[in-house]
């Protein structure tokens, strides 16, 4: 695992950013209002996250792991995430905006110093205070970057475990988890709230590296957690137990999917990790396309469309952001 290509990482980031997009096709054709929290599209978009976030725990549970120095650590994280999401959010101000906003050019600009504005930075949940989506189905301009913020709280937390030495007991996260599902419960019908769910995958993700040595990735269980989960979509649709037996099966489904050896899944990143790029610029691609098309898109040709843009910027983006500003993550201070 220490290896790039002994794993299938790249290939499932890249999975989980494309179910993203598809899942956002439908959100923002139809509208969030039309979609049930257990319509098979949303769910399909959460399986992309959940993904992300057990890969996300895996792995800086490792990188905490082989150089467990506080400052290198975030460091390493904010050479990653940073600078791609700045050039994003540029993106949207200095090209998306100027050519969607409803505001004459003027009033444009003096927007961007609005204090409404800057309370919007640099997540850019609700477009109106620039001008652009207002009519759209769905307002927002780049909404999953909540994700972001959510990490770093997580990173601080992987950091915190590790100076304490909990990281080393293998089951030191388990109230955490705990904790977690209690407070998803409790805030179930909360549109917002109810998203604290997804942290219980990093945290599980967590957990599987704690105890790398002990748990084996083999075909019989993956088959049987894969038909755990398969009945209880099947028999318990529209009904919390899909959930909970997401939490129990996904995360095994994942980690076992990363550890075949399959040549191609081993190389698929041998060009780059095009996910980060793809899951940053996708959502205000996808609400440019819903805007300026006549008349009402389908949501087969969104998803044709945003896909394929994103992955073009997610390339670009690799390529003269990310693959560069990763090569400052070693650097001696």
């Amino acid at each position: 695992m220490q290896q790039r290509h002994n794993n299938n990482f790249d290939f499932l980031r890249f999975f989980a950013a494309s179910s993203i997009i598809i899942s956002h096709s439908f959100a923002l054709t139809l509208g969030y209002s039309k979609i049930s929290m257990y319509d098979p599209s949303l769910l399909f978009g959460q399986l992309g996250l959940a993904t992300l976030l057990v890969i996300s725990g895996y792995l800086i549970s490792q990188s905490w792991e082989n150089k467990p120095e506080l400052f290198r650590f975030f460091w390493k994280r904010c050479v990653r995430i940073i600078p791609g999401m700045v050039i994003s959010i540029l993106f949207v101000i200095l090209f998306i905006g100027p050519l969607a906003t409803t505001l004459n050019p003027v009033n444009y600009i003096e927007s961007l110093l609005s204090p409404a504005t800057w309370s919007a930075f640099p997540f850019y949940k609700d477009g109106f205070p620039i001008g652009i989506f207002t009519d759209n189905p769905v307002t927002f301009v780049n909404a999953p970057l909540w994700v972001i913020p959510a990490e770093f709280v997580l990173y601080a937390l992987v950091a915190i475990f590790g100076i304490l030495g909990l990281l080393k007991n293998k089951f030191s996260i388990l109230p955490l988890i705990f904790l977690d599902i209690y407070l998803w419960i409790i805030w179930y019908d909360n549109g917002v709230l109810n998203k604290v769910h997804f942290i219980i995958y990093f945290l599980i993700g967590i957990i599987f590296y704690q105890n790398k040595e002990h748990i084996e990735y083999n075909n019989r269980t993956a088959v049987c957690a894969a038909g755990m989960l398969a009945a209880t979509l099947i028999f318990y649709t529209n009904t919390p137990l899909i959930f909970i037996a997401a939490f129990a099966t996904v995360p095994y489904l994942i980690l076992y999917i990363a550890h075949l050896p399959i040549k191609r899944l081993n190389n698929f990143g041998k060009y780059g990790d095009f996910s980060y790029g793809m899951f940053i610029y996708s959502y205000p691609v996808q609400q440019t396309l819903v805007h300026f098309w006549p008349g009402e898109i389908s949501i087969p040709l969104l998803a044709i469309l945003s896909l394929s843009i994103a992955v073009l910027l997610g390339a670009l983006s690799w390529k003269f952001i990310e693959s560069r500003a990763l090569k400052l993550k070693n650097i001696e201070f």
